[in-house]
């Protein structure tokens, strides 16, 4: 594990935007802030997920965002075939 120092941190932050191509403002980002203090709690290091975790990790969030969507609107699915025409 790597001791902290601010000047450390500024520096991989800086080095991070510009070899990732981020906004300056990335940093600024309410969620870039709370990954920063969720990984500052740890005292063995960050474990960063890979690309099949991240992956999955994205598709189950967004199955369930849909599913709760679903049932906040209540959707029900109307088929065109299926209206009277008088």
């Amino acid at each position: 594990v790597i001791p902290y120092s601010d000047k450390l941190f500024k520096k991989a932050a800086v080095e991070w935007l510009i070899t990732t191509d981020q906004p300056i403002q990335a940093l600024e980002h309410l969620k870039f802030k709370e990954m920063i203090d969720v990984a500052s709690h740890t005292t063995q290091g960050v474990k960063i997920p890979g690309h099949k975790a991240t992956r999955t990790e994205i598709m189950c969030m967004f199955k369930n965002h849909l599913t709760q969507l679903k049932a906040k609107l209540n959707v029900h699915i109307i088929r065109p075939f299926n209206i009277l025409i008088f």
